[in-house]
């Protein structure tokens, strides 16, 4: 894993300035209101990442600035988004989103932090009804000769716990019972995936999920707005950048 310390002594020198831009506080991952995105019914390629598309089953739209789910045959959605950073320092993920799960059905998200490459002839499909959804498709080869599928490259990690990327609902990263609204929003510490000192320095490519276990009841409608995803640092992280820029400020001063 890449290490913190050069990067905090780094960022520490650039000085108060770029705190004051946020240039050294956050990197959004997604951030999604829905008023602008598309939806497609269809398999998800390698191409659509980084397009605001959210591709799954005919159970899913994007209507009403809201991603929507009828909630009558469950499946999935999914969307990639690319990061680039350096920031080691950047060791924690905020989550966010407005919820609305109609009665009969339960919501699940899932998120994957990549840290390889995605192969040029992924291949995702989007199916499954009990609230899973075919992980493989993005973290392993699949198919028979001569149509292989490729997903990315290197170690995965779920965005909560670490463990390996995986469609059961037990490695959902949070669920919703039918009957239920509100805003769910919570902070994960990724600092010890693959074996410590991990950051989002060391992460290629962010999956979010959501599935529906729509049951046997077929009003369970869902509604999902105000989608983020942000890597922040450890609070003692930034107290250190605010110090290395103070510490600047005063030598200038002083010379």
């Amino acid at each position: 894993m890449k290490t913190k310390i050069t990067s905090l002594i780094t960022a520490g020198i650039l000085g108060t300035s770029l705190a004051s831009q946020g240039a050294i506080s956050a990197l959004t991952l997604i951030d999604d209101d829905f008023s602008s995105s598309t939806f497609s019914v269809e398999r998800f390629n390698d191409e659509d990442i980084d397009t605001d598309k959210w591709t799954g089953n005919g159970d899913w739209s994007i209507s009403g600035g809201a991603l929507t789910s009828a909630g009558t045959t469950g499946n999935s959605t999914h969307l990639i988004n690319s990061v680039s950073s350096t920031a080691t320092y950047l060791d924690k993920v905020t989550l966010s989103f407005n919820y609305s799960v109609g009665a009969g059905s339960t919501l699940y998200f899932y998120s994957t932090l990549f840290t390889g490459e995605p192969g040029a002839t992924m291949d995702a499909r989007n199916s499954k009804t009990d609230g899973t959804y075919w992980a493989n498709d993005f973290n392993t080869q699949w198919g028979s000769s001569p149509n292989f599928r490729v997903g990315f490259a290197g170690p995965d990690y779920n965005l909560s716990g670490g463990g390996v990327g995986g469609s059961n609902t037990a490695n959902a990263v949070t669920s919703f019972v039918g009957g239920t609204s509100g805003t769910f929003s919570q902070t994960y510490d990724i600092s010890g995936f693959g074996g410590g000192d991990f950051s989002i320095a060391d992460v290629s490519n962010v999956l979010a999920v959501f599935t529906v276990n729509a049951g046997a009841v077929g009003d369970g409608a869902i509604s999902i707005d105000n989608f983020n995803m942000t890597a922040v640092p450890e609070p003692s992280s930034t107290a250190l950048l605010g110090l290395g820029g103070l510490a600047l400020m005063l030598r200038r001063k002083r010379s």
